[in-house]
């Protein structure tokens, strides 16, 4: 039996859509922003066929799109690449993620024999290590494709300045988590383009916050890890309202090309690794470090 013949799907982008609920983007006010800027229409093909033979053909339109814009293609497809299997993360049998009294005791295993003495390091996505958008940017660092319900996005992502460089250095000496409130769907394309060295021991998503008074909570006390060793980098307050004294409040990144923060971050974190209790000294941080 043939598969059916694609057919072409002009797909509306608006400024309120359903992009806006795989992407969760706030700003130093904890509130949500608009994932698009602007409208525009799309025309993508659709395939009625099976997730992996639509990957593979979509794999080849987006290699063509982004020569024509410009954007080259990288050394791996994004759907080829093998990733840590995330699966298991979730909350326990019979919880609702996203209400407070069905938070799990532990979403994180034990730690690893190599990370055995580090500290444990969680580190927001959107806004604090890229920021992303559905509508093309003047030099985006990639375009992955994004699949909802049927139809296929383009995400195209800015890394923050030095990005890589942080997590290589501060994996030396921490264990490094990313906690974010976006979906995995939208969320993996991107660390695995800031992550090519596997640095990155775990990630947590959208169904592992507490929704709280209209916005997402990243629960620290879930993490299996000790608080007096634990440290969350994220630009949103709200993110951390639970355990505000092990915060490291940045600011959000946009497109600064100039943008010098995670540098700062990183030197007050190689300074106080070996550190009794994290929360004795996080107030001391301040971007001009």
């Amino acid at each position: 039996m043939t598969s059916p013949s694609p057919r072409k799907q002009l797909v509306e982008l608006n400024l309120i859509d359903p992009l806006s609920n795989i992407a969760h983007q706030a700003d130093k006010n904890s509130k949500q922003q608009p994932v698009v800027v602007g409208r525009c229409r799309v025309a993508f093909e659709v395939f009625p066929a099976s997730r992996g033979q639509r990957q593979g053909i979509f794999c080849d339109i987006i290699a063509h799109i982004s020569v024509a814009l410009g954007i080259y293609a990288q050394k791996q497809p994004i759907f080829g690449k093998k990733r840590q299997d995330h699966s298991s993360l979730t909350t326990e049998a019979g919880a609702t993620p996203g209400r407070v009294d069905d938070r799990c005791k532990s979403v994180l295993p034990p730690v690893l024999l190599k990370d055995v003495g580090k500290k444990c390091l969680v580190l927001d996505l959107d806004e604090t290590l890229v920021h992303s958008s559905f509508r093309r940017t003047k030099y985006p660092h990639i375009a992955a494709p994004v699949e909802i319900d049927g139809a296929f996005y383009l995400v195209y992502m800015c890394k923050r300045p030095g990005v890589k460089e942080f997590l290589s250095e501060m994996s030396k000496c921490y264990e490094i988590v990313v906690y974010t409130a976006s979906l995995r769907k939208y969320a993996d394309p991107l660390l695995d383009e800031i992550d090519s060295e596997g640095v990155i021991r775990y990630r947590l998503y959208h169904e592992h916050c507490v929704q709280c008074k209209g916005g997402y909570v990243k629960d620290l006390s879930t993490l299996n890890r000790s608080l007096s060793q634990t440290i969350i980098v994220d630009n949103a307050p709200m993110s951390y309202m639970f355990h505000p004294q092990n915060a490291i409040g940045c600011s959000s990144f946009i497109d600064d090309p100039n943008d010098g923060e995670l540098e700062s971050i990183s030197r007050f974190l190689t300074m106080i690794h070996s550190v009794d209790d994290v929360r004795d000294h996080l107030h001391m941080w301040d971007a001009n470090y």
